[in-house]
């Protein structure tokens, strides 16, 4: 579970709960104890990952999602999904941050990043022998949406008022900001 995560429950309600499913003595977990496990506030988030194969594989042959418990606890101490996704997402998102925020091309039409942050769209800023065509990095916006939910506000205050990162100002990024999303995850 990540400590930032709200989720439906205060801290202490949250602790308590992940206590609980630790000590359950069941061989499985449902979808709706490892939703709280990973820090997801929707069983549908934990379907979704399990079926695009994010996940352990659940039990077969049953229609309720579940997983072995042993096989659970197993991904989780190599390091489950979470870190190498997030990592993967917050580099390149940083990425993606520098080249819009340090091309005056880029910025100029917005004050907003805009959907330029997820590399959706084809960008067109200063390179080597002038204006052209600027590669960035792919995200998966999904990841990129539940991993900005979970980053700590303490930390990051530039993201306390923004709900998605394609609302994030320009005069928000700073490259110690951008150092600190990389270094993060």
């Amino acid at each position: 579970m990540n400590r930032y995560h709200k989720g439906n429950y205060c801290y202490a309600c949250q602790d308590k709960r992940l206590e609980e499913i630790i000590t359950d003595d069941k061989d499985f977990i449902d979808a709706k104890e490892f939703a709280h496990i990973l820090g997801l506030s929707n069983v549908e988030s934990v379907r979704r990952l399990g079926r695009k194969g994010k996940l352990p594989k659940r039990i077969p042959g049953i229609r309720e999602y579940r997983w072995p418990r042993s096989v659970v606890e197993e991904w989780i101490k190599q390091g489950g999904f979470g870190n190498k996704e997030f990592r993967t997402v917050a580099r390149g998102i940083a990425s993606n941050l520098r080249k819009c925020y340090n091309d005056p091309v880029i910025r100029a039409p917005s004050n907003e990043i805009g959907s330029k942050v997820y590399g959706e769209e084809l960008v067109i800023g200063m390179t080597a022998t002038g204006t052209g065509p600027i590669e960035l990095a792919k995200i998966d916006k999904s990841v990129a949406m539940n991993m900005l939910k979970q980053l700590p506000r303490e930390d990051f205050p530039e993201i306390t008022s923004i709900i998605d990162w394609a609302n994030l100002p320009y005069d928000k990024i700073t490259e110690d900001f951008i150092v600190r999303l990389e270094s993060y995850y």
